[in-house]
């Protein structure tokens, strides 16, 4: 059997789908993983076929336009824009799905190709699977929808839910209708819950530690655990390769802060650059800054500071004290590995609310870039060194490790799609 494995968004969108690219290639199936054209070489460089869609949503966040957005902290204006460009991309992209999954049986898809994927498994009666990285969308009496969290009651929190997918398919239903009628099928009314309405395998997949499965879900809708690379697979990747001069860095000292943003650019990188110098000149912290696509300008020349474009986390991370990340899922899930603590500067997308949940879960701090400030940063750094949060981070961290996301996953996929039913 073939799989097609469909994904948009950032190298944290990207990466957990190669793990499971990996996973089901040691099964013994085939696989196709379908991307952002500029994943080519990150995805074939752990030797699974590759299919390119138009596109390049960390190009779109660093051309001038949402750059000066993410400055002002314009998060609906930032939305507004990456949706024209979305609707303008649209159409080769819809090409690129179409061609991309024409060989597969069998279909595997992110939360932002997911109604795309729906119609085209309807008009060629394949079956497809959902996998999110996000906070779930599924409706729930349990909790709101994270980005609506402002009060926690069973009917507030279903309509929470109810109301991101109308507004999101007010967004987005002349692009997905036309789309549906160019393959020759009906245009859709309203917004559809597939996991509830059509039965559709729906995987979270992140740790349960965070946010455990509710009970009032259907049993087609889980909560897997991460997935992620191992170490020997990442070990064939010269994307994430090891320099030396790093390792060399790390023996001559105490244990760093990491700080990366990656594929996320820095709103205020002038802002940033002064904090770090002040981090630098007003204490003995060591720093290792992983710039990632963000340019930083005025970086100190300092013993204390190494600075690398990108790093493998799943290495680097437990040989730091803390992390100060974007919160990203990816980077998120990296850090609860290494069984130390987080702290947030969140920017846009999901990652104020995986900050939120970090903080509530008492594995770090949460600080939306918006809000930072070096005096505030110093205050979240000598948290993290507390014993509470230090004992948290490991518990969880321990659990985590013990999880196997990407053979429960694995499992649930062939039940589903081989037994026509889980």
């Amino acid at each position: 059997m073939r799989y097609a494995i469909i994904t948009y968004g950032t190298r944290g969108d990207v990466q957990p789908f190669i793990a499971l690219a990996l996973g089901l290639m040691q099964k013994g199936e085939a696989v196709i993983l379908l991307a952002p054209e500029n994943f080519k070489d990150f995805v074939q460089g752990y030797g699974v076929d590759f299919y390119p869609l138009h596109g390049d949503i960390e190009g779109m966040l660093h051309s001038a336009e949402p750059l000066s957005l993410l400055k002002k902290g314009s998060a609906v204006a930032l939305l507004k824009y990456m949706q024209k460009v979305s609707h303008e991309i649209q159409p080769r992209l819809n090409q690129d799905l179409l061609n991309g999954c024409r060989e597969a049986d069998f279909l595997i898809t992110g939360v932002l190709t997911a109604h795309w994927i729906n119609a085209i498994a309807e008009k060629n009666r394949k079956k497809f699977a959902i996998i999110q990285l996000n906070p779930p969308s599924t409706a729930t009496r349990v909790f709101p929808f994270a980005g609506l969290d402002f009060f926690n009651f069973p009917q507030y929190n279903l309509l929470s839910h109810w109301l991101v997918k109308y507004f999101y398919w007010q967004l987005n239903k002349r692009d997905i209708n036309h789309f549906r009628n160019t393959l020759g099928l009906e245009s859709q009314k309203q917004a559809k819950s597939v996991e509830i309405e059509e039965n559709v395998l729906t995987i979270y997949a992140y740790s349960p530690q965070l946010i455990p499965r509710p009970q009032d879900w259907g049993n087609n809708t889980i909560v897997s655990g991460f997935l992620t690379l191992n170490a020997k697979s990442r070990e064939t990747n010269k994307m994430d390769s090891i320099p030396e001069a790093l390792i060399e860095w790390l023996k001559a000292g105490e244990q760093p802060i990491y700080i990366g943003f990656g594929s996320v650019p820095i709103p205020d990188p002038e802002y940033f650059s002064r904090i770090i110098k002040k981090l630098i000149a007003n204490t003995n912290l060591r720093v290792l800054l992983g710039t990632g696509w963000s340019l930083i300008p005025d970086l100190p020349d300092s013993p204390q500071l190494f600075i690398t474009k990108y790093v493998n986390h799943d290495w680097l991370l437990p040989q730091c004290k803390t992390a100060i990340i974007h919160g990203g899922i990816g980077t998120v899930a990296a850090v609860l590995h290494s069984k130390i603590s987080a702290i947030v500067v969140s920017i846009i997308a999901d990652q104020p609310w995986w900050g939120k949940i970090i903080e509530r879960k008492k594995l770090g701090v949460h600080i939306p870039f918006k809000k930072l400030s070096y005096d505030r940063l110093i205050r979240a750094i000598a948290l993290t060194e507390t014993t509470e949060l230090i004992v948290n981070a490991k518990a969880v961290g321990e659990l985590i490790r013990n999880e196997d996301g990407l053979n429960l996953t694995i499992d649930k996929l062939h039940t589903y799609f081989l037994k026509k039913s889980i």
